[in-house]
């Protein structure tokens, strides 16, 4: 796998920059087969995959899509997000770039209630 060690890292490290993707290189009968399935789903787009290393255990778990797959084309997963593991409390997603509406709802409501009374908000986003 491509990408592996940099999402490891931003797993553990919130100032650290996670993959654009993650490239499935020399995969079994079995993944390919659920590879196959996930392609055809058009209902469970994202997901979420904890991927470990065999050499050490390392693990990173990240939320992402099936960016490119099929016959003559490497298999790569966009990465939305990457996850901490759980320790004592629940995991925690350290990047994303996928936001619920509910929270593009508040920070539009929390940088509307900032602006001078009458002036346009629509400068910061339109929704």
């Amino acid at each position: 796998m491509r990408g592996f060690h940099r999402a490891a890292v931003a797993a553990a490290d919130p100032d650290a920059m996670p993959p654009a993707q993650l490239v499935l290189v020399g995969l079994d009968e079995a993944t390919r087969a659920w590879l196959a399935t996930w392609a055809e789903d058009s209902e469970r787009v994202r997901r979420t995959l904890t991927i470990r290393r065999l050499l050490d255990d390392r693990e990173a778990t990240a939320v992402v899509t099936l960016a490119s797959y099929g016959y003559g084309v490497e298999t790569a997963l966009a990465v939305g997000s990457v996850v901490v593991p759980a320790g004592e409390g629940p995991a925690a997603i350290l990047r994303s770039g996928v936001h619920t509406k509910e929270e593009i709802d508040a920070m539009l409501a929390v940088l509307a209630t900032a602006l001078p009374e009458g002036e346009e908000s629509s400068w910061f986003a339109r929704v």
